[in-house]
């Protein structure tokens, strides 16, 4: 849970800071980051719930693991879809406006 709000904080840094650079509205970009981030984790998260997969991994401690790490990672790429999209949409509107 804790690589999860890690990763979480540092999307919307991320999506911050490049939003800042474009010279878009990067309050816009961080909260569609974040929500990106978080409706997909907790998508993820009670998917893996409510398929039983937690059970599923027994005494394995490494699939146990990968089991809790997968809804961080889900939302990571997820918001890396939602960036590149941004990135795009960016890129097209300073091509419009000049």
């Amino acid at each position: 849970m804790l690589f999860a709000q890690i990763a979480g904080i540092v999307m919307l840094v991320w999506f911050y800071q490049t939003a800042k650079k474009l010279g878009e509205s990067p309050m816009n970009w961080a909260i569609t980051g974040l929500v990106g981030y978080w409706l997909t984790w907790w998508i993820a998260k009670l998917s893996i719930k409510s398929l039983h997969l937690d059970t599923l991994a027994g005494n394995s401690g490494i699939l146990k693991f990968v089991i809790i790490l997968t809804p961080a990672l889900l939302a990571i790429l997820a918001t890396l879809f939602i960036r590149k999209k941004y990135l795009v949409d960016a890129a097209e509107s300073k091509q419009d406006n000049q």
